[in-house]
């Protein structure tokens, strides 16, 4: 009983904790980092692909973001693919009369339907995926595009910033983001990020190979440059900044979903879990998108096992105490709709619901469960 008590002690420690720590620690005396040019030297065609579906409340500052960026205008081209969109989006993006924005008014077929479209129709030797909902800085197509310059490259991901938020589960999204890019950062020093952040990344028209309707599609294309042999870095100066989720059943929807999807696209690479054929990036994977999804499992079995030691030591009875001692906060945190309690408690409700959604979703996908079709959450405060 006590080996089963440390087991799952070091599995919840390792997977949000211990491997994050580990790789950041490996990566500051062991630098596999490929040589990425800061500056452009030679400007590479891009295509923006955007995504969207009923957006016509935030296509507008989507594509004046984008005409603002200081990378040349004539290096790079704009689609929006309108999934079934019964607004005004199409009209919205019809409207700028600009030659180098397009938009594909397409029936509704899905996320993935869409951006296969998009590819088909673009031109660029560089594919750019932006949700349709962040902003981007002047300089963010730039700074995504520059690492390209260096054949050793195949996808590049940017940096999606949640705006802070100072109550409700808001901040417990934006601390999550700044946790992932740390994560990400020293994956890249080891030679490559795991996967990319679906909000803004790019990847080697030549290495897109389809996308399936059923899989996270950030995780899914971007891994192909795993696949071909090529290195996926994260760039956290290509910055594009999000709202974030802050409504509790948003939060917990979204993470069925992410997770539902995220292990399928897991099965489908499952290649990259050798660690024979990808060595240390197997590891990685296995450790970021694999272990952590199954620390809510090994959270639950803790507890029954924490239990049944209670009477043989005082350490065990401590542990218990802080385990029931967070769900009461968490559970407090998520009931607290007046925002009358301090900021850790909402940090224990977003963990909670989190872990909620994540092991939902495992089970769904177990089931035999699958998400085929995309509806953007309306996250923004109403």
């Amino acid at each position: 009983m006590e080996t089963l008590f440390w087991l799952f002690v070091f599995l919840c420690f390792y997977g949000y904790l211990g491997y994050p720590l580990l790789a950041w620690l490996v990566s500051r005396f062991v630098n596999r980092l490929p040589d990425i040019p800061e500056n452009i030297t030679a400007p590479v065609h891009a295509t923006i692909l955007v995504a969207a579906h009923n957006e016509e409340r935030t296509i507008n500052a989507k594509i004046d973001s984008l005409l603002q960026q200081t990378y040349p205008q004539d290096h790079f081209d704009v689609i929006v693919l309108s999934d079934g969109s019964t607004d005004g989006t199409v009209a919205a993006v019809r409207a700028y009369a600009n030659p180098r924005i397009r938009v594909l008014d397409l029936p509704r077929g899905g996320k993935a339907a869409a951006l296969d479209a998009g590819v088909s129709a673009s031109s660029g030797e560089v594919i750019v995926f932006s949700d349709a909902d962040n902003e981007w800085e002047n300089n963010t197509l730039e700074k995504l595009l520059a690492p390209f310059q260096s054949e050793k490259i195949g996808a590049v991901s940017g940096c999606l910033v949640i705006r802070k938020k100072k109550d409700k589960l808001g901040m417990g999204d934006w601390l999550y983001r700044k946790y992932e890019a740390v994560l990400r950062d020293a994956e890249t020093r080891l030679g490559s990020a795991v996967s990319a952040d679906g909000g803004i990344f790019a990847i080697r028209r030549a290495l897109y190979d389809g996308l399936p309707n059923d899989v996270t599609d950030d995780f899914y294309i971007s891994t192909a440059a795993i696949v071909a042999r090529k290195a996926l870095v994260f760039q956290p100066e290509a910055v594009a900044y999000d709202e974030g989720l802050e409504h509790a059943e948003g939060q917990y929807r979204r993470r069925v979903r992410v997770t539902v999807r995220g292990m399928q696209s897991l099965w489908r690479r499952r290649v990259l879990m050798n660690p024979l054929q990808y060595g240390w990036y197997s590891f990685c994977l296995i450790s970021h998108k694999l272990v952590r999804r199954f620390v809510p499992f090994f959270a639950l079995f803790l507890l029954p096992v924490n239990l049944a030691l209670l009477g043989t030591h005082g350490f065990y009875q401590v542990v218990f105490a802080l385990q029931i001692l967070f769900y009461g906060c968490a559970v407090a945190g998520l009931l607290d709709e007046q925002r009358r309690l301090p900021k850790p408690f909402k940090l224990a409700g977003f963990l909670l619901l989190s872990s909620i959604g994540l092991g939902a979703g495992i089970i769904k996908f177990l089931r035999g469960e699958r998400y085929s079709f995309w509806t953007p959450q309306q996250h923004r405060s109403q």
